[in-house]
């Protein structure tokens, strides 16, 4: 009893203080959630990838906006973030774009109670956690599962790798706030591949599309992309001519056609001539790959290329995505520079791949390819007018050739786990001067690995299991015995 009254005094005077502090951490909690609401510059990212906030390029875009933009949720905001820490994440970087923007606005719309909403916005499928960003007349949906990266898993089931909001609210702000989107010209008549999903894509980054056949005029002189897709016929002189006034644009240059071959194609002589005045040559046949841990779906001919240029490929978020390259013909460049044309290779097939020609036998095997790998799978190529003091680029129109039409199809750009979409968006956006555009970064959700080493990682669980419980075992058998002979 000598330790009694003031043992339990001691003791109240402890539990008041504790209950004092974590009072006060929980009031001073709630003054700083209410004060980050109100004022976004006193809420700090703490996150090693910076998960909740906006890139400081993106930040100086949307402050630099002429229009007035809105975000709408269609969702209430409790709703749309508890539906995973996934969606929390997207919602709070939603939120950074109203509160460093005073040109845009964020509503949460209660799409339950009030399915008129959509009625307000015809020819747009939407649903519940859907964005929809409008800027005056234009508007475009984001879908909620556009918001994250996923990864194919066992089964063919997907999960989410990382976290693309930023990207994604960040290109439909940018599609309907534009005021001159860049303008395509699709070639027809030959009998050329449409490539529905990959103008689908085109559009959703802002382009519009349009469709050209030069036997009955000129290309448009304000389209910045021309694209042909394998044609199976071959051009006229005058077809040609007009795709080289195009390119030359009076002088001014800025242009650029992207060609994509294929290997069912036919000899197409004009269009080959073409081709080698700018430095590459579209070969007979089609690649295949040995290497089966290289191909799509166990097929030899749907092989993924390499990335063989930083310039370009530093444009993607990561270069961990391969780009699938299906039933390609093989390029090869014919120079680097020549007379003001250049030709670089930007993607290659790997060692391990071969060329089967055209009219190679039935039983044509690997060991009967007289060409390998490596193998040029996309090429482009530069026509540049340079000024002879300094030396540096004035103006340049661009050809870029595909060995792959496949490339383009579906399948290809919209893959999550293929990087053909995001490249070439981004390489046909650079080759386009859009200084809007920005190249982000897969935001992940998943913490850095270890990486340690086979005798670490057994230390480590020797003293999870033995270590940890026998230490708590030994403290509580020393409490044990200190109060039983108190």
């Amino acid at each position: 009893m000598r330790y009694g009254k003031g043992k339990s005094g001691k003791k109240g005077v402890l539990v008041l203080t504790v209950s004092a502090v974590f009072l006060i951490l929980f009031l001073l909690n709630l003054c700083v959630t209410a004060l980050a609401r109100e004022y976004p510059f006193l809420s700090f990212d703490l996150t090693k990838t910076r998960l909740f906030a906006l890139s400081p390029q993106t930040v100086e875009n949307i402050r630099a906006l002429r229009k007035p933009v809105t975000i709408f949720v269609l969702a209430r905001e409790n709703d749309f973030a508890k539906v995973s820490s996934y969606n929390a994440q997207a919602n709070e970087v939603i939120r950074q774009y109203e509160k460093n923007s005073g040109g845009i606005s964020l509503v949460y719309v209660d799409y339950v109670k009030d399915p008129t909403f959509a009625a307000s916005y015809p020819g747009v499928i939407m649903k519940h956690g859907d964005i929809l960003v409008s800027c005056e007349n234009n508007y475009t949906l984001v879908k909620t599962e556009e918001l994250f990266n996923y990864a194919a898993g066992a089964g063919g089931n997907l999960s989410i790798l990382s976290s693309r909001a930023e990207e994604a609210v960040y290109t439909a702000i940018l599609k309907v706030s534009s005021e001159k989107p860049v303008e395509a010209t699709v070639i027809a008549g030959h009998g050329e591949y449409t490539m529905d999903g990959f103008l689908e894509l085109l559009r959703k980054n802002n382009y519009r599309i349009s469709a050209q056949n030069l036997v009955t005029g000129d290309i448009d002189p304000a389209a910045d992309i021309v694209l042909i897709i394998a044609p199976k016929s071959d051009f006229s002189e005058g077809e040609l001519e007009k795709l080289d006034r195009y390119l030359a644009n009076g002088g001014g240059y800025g242009k650029t056609i992207l060609y994509c071959a294929d290997a069912d194609q036919p000899r197409l002589e004009a269009l080959s001539v073409f081709l080698r005045e700018w430095g590459v040559l579209a070969g007979d046949g089609a690649v295949f790959e040995t290497d089966e841990k290289r191909v799509y779906n166990y097929h030899p001919f749907y092989a993924v290329a390499d990335y063989a240029e930083d310039s370009y490929s530093g444009l993607l978020r990561g270069m961990a995505k391969p780009v699938l390259m299906p039933v390609s013909r093989p390029l090869e460049t014919l120079f680097e520079y020549r007379n003001n044309y250049s030709a670089k290779v930007l993607l290659s097939f790997a060692a391990s791949t071969g060329v089967r020609p055209s009219g190679a036998p039935p039983d044509f095997t690997a060991d009967d390819a007289v060409r390998r790998g490596p193998i040029p799978a996309l090429v482009l190529c530069a026509y540049s007018l340079t000024d002879r003091q300094s030396g540096k680029a004035t103006a340049a129109s661009y050809l870029l050739v595909s060995g792959s039409a496949g490339m383009l199809d579906g399948y290809s750009v919209n893959n999550p786990s293929f990087g053909n979409g995001e490249y070439l968006v981004n390489l046909l956006n650079s080759l386009t001067n859009r200084a809007d555009i920005i190249a982000f970064q897969p935001k992940s959700f998943a913490g850095s690995p270890l990486n340690l080493p086979r005798a670490q990682v057994n230390i480590l669980g020797l003293a999870c299991i033995a270590a940890v419980p026998l230490s708590l075992l030994a403290a509580g058998l020393a409490v044990w015995t200190r109060r039983r002979r108190a």
